[in-house]
C-alpha cells in the first residue's frame, strides 16, 4: 500500500504544480490584457480631447457663428451653382452652334438662334437708342438754358 500512496502524492504535487503554472499564466495574460486595455483607453481619451478642441465642434456651441458660416456656405453654393450652370450652358450652346450643318438638329438650332436674335436684338437696340437720344436731348436742353441765363 505504501507504493500506491507515493505515486498518488507525486501525481498530486505535479497536478498542483501544473495548476499553479496555469493560474500564473492566466494571471499574466489578464495583466497584459488590462495593460493593453489601459493603453487603448488612454488613446481614446486623447482622441476625444482632440475632437473637443477642434474648431468645428466649437462653432456648434455658438449659434451665431454657426448661422454665419451656414449663410456664407449657402451663398457660395448658390454662386457656384449659377457659375457652373452658366459655363455648362455656354459650352452647350457653342457646341449646338457648331453642329448647325446636321440636317435635323441644324435646322432646329438655326430656328432657335434666329428667334433669339429677332426678339433680343431689336428691342435692346431701340431701348438703347431711345436712352441715348434722351441723353443728348437733355444735354442740349441744359446747354440752351445755361446760354439763356
Amino acid at each position: 500500500m505504501k507504493k500506491t500512496s507515493k505515486p498518488s502524492k507525486i501525481s498530486q504535487t505535479k497536478q498542483t504544480q501544473n495548476l499553479t503554472k496555469e493560474i500564473r499564466h492566466l494571471a499574466e495574460s489578464e495583466r497584459s490584457l488590462e495593460l493593453e486595455l489601459a493603453r487603448e483607453l488612454k488613446a481614446l481619451s486623447k482622441e476625444v480631447k482632440n475632437i473637443r478642441s477642434m474648431e468645428v465642434i466649437k462653432i456648434f456651441r455658438h449659434p451665431w457663428k454657426f448661422l454665419g458660416l451656414s449663410l456664407v456656405k449657402g451663398i457660395m453654393v448658390g454662386f457656384g451653382s449659377v457659375l457652373g450652370a452658366t459655363v455648362f450652358l455656354s459650352i452647350f450652346l457653342y457646341l449646338l452652334a457648331q453642329i448647325s450643318f446636321v440636317p435635323i438638329v441644324g435646322e432646329f438650332v438655326q430656328e432657335v438662334m434666329g428667334q433669339i436674335e429677332q426678339t433680343a436684338t431689336p428691342s435692346s437696340e431701340t431701348k438703347d437708342s431711345n436712352i441715348f437720344e434722351r441723353y443728348h436731348q437733355a444735354q442740349e436742353d441744359i446747354e440752351s438754358q445755361e446760354v439763356q441765363n
